[in-house]
């Protein structure tokens, strides 16, 4: 398993970036982070609530599969 220790400073420094640029969608930041040719163009318009969105379903999909192993 990755060290979970990770995840929180790759998020504040997120964080940090988007409070300080506001105006960026987070798909709109992403695609800032690595380079536009390897990544698919359309989360640069994704509005913020679509990505809420399908963080929520991706977390449901991952809590099923889950629970069904644990069954």
């Amino acid at each position: 398993m990755r060290d979970k220790n990770r995840i929180k400073p790759i998020i504040e420094k997120l964080e940090n970036l988007w409070l300080s640029n506001p105006d960026f969608r987070l798909g709109q930041l992403i695609m800032c982070i690595i380079k536009p040719e390897e990544a698919n163009p359309k989360i640069f318009y994704l509005e913020d609530d679509e990505f809420l969105t399908k963080l929520n379903e991706l977390e449901k999909r991952w809590n099923e599969i889950k629970e069904q192993e644990d069954e």
